[in-house]
């Protein structure tokens, strides 16, 4: 996860820029798991003790703070959370875990489709593309029959 995060900030730095935010402590990953009622999947723990998320000028795509997650809570519900949007919210993916115990990661325009169960590979999709080139965000969502 960390050579993940660096790749992208190198990426970032050379074009429109990026800020990194300081990584949460464990306690905050606690707090926030007991107040959306389900464990985060491990990709998930390493990426906020890392960084607590980060803002992309490209494309205004941000990953968002834990702390900034639960100010809005419509942005959050039983069993899900949105963790990543762009140009001020018109977009957002979001995390679920389902009542059979697996994680799914969706677009929130379709939240009945399953993207991946994978921050990893959802990030890896943002290194390659960003939000619109290709091998980025949205022409995988177009791959894999979203929009």
């Amino acid at each position: 996860m960390r050579s993940l995060i660096n790749s992208i900030v190198k990426k970032h730095r050379k074009g429109d820029g990026i800020e990194i935010n300081c990584p949460v402590y464990f306690s905050e990953i606690e707090d926030f798991e007991e107040e959306m009622d389900f464990d985060l999947p491990t990709d998930f723990k390493e990426f906020y003790l890392i960084s607590d998320g980060f803002h992309c000028t490209e494309d205004e795509f941000n990953m968002i703070p834990l702390s900034k997650i639960r100010q809005y809570p419509q942005d959050y519900g039983e069993n899900w959370f949105y963790f990543s949007e762009y140009m001020d919210y018109s977009d957002m993916w979001g995390l679920r875990y389902t009542h059979s115990g697996q994680y799914e990661i969706f677009n929130g325009s379709y939240p009945e489709k399953t993207m991946t169960s994978s921050l990893t590979e959802f990030l890896k999709k943002f290194l390659d593309g960003n939000v619109f080139d290709n091998g980025g965000l949205y022409k995988w969502q177009e791959e894999i029959g979203i929009k």
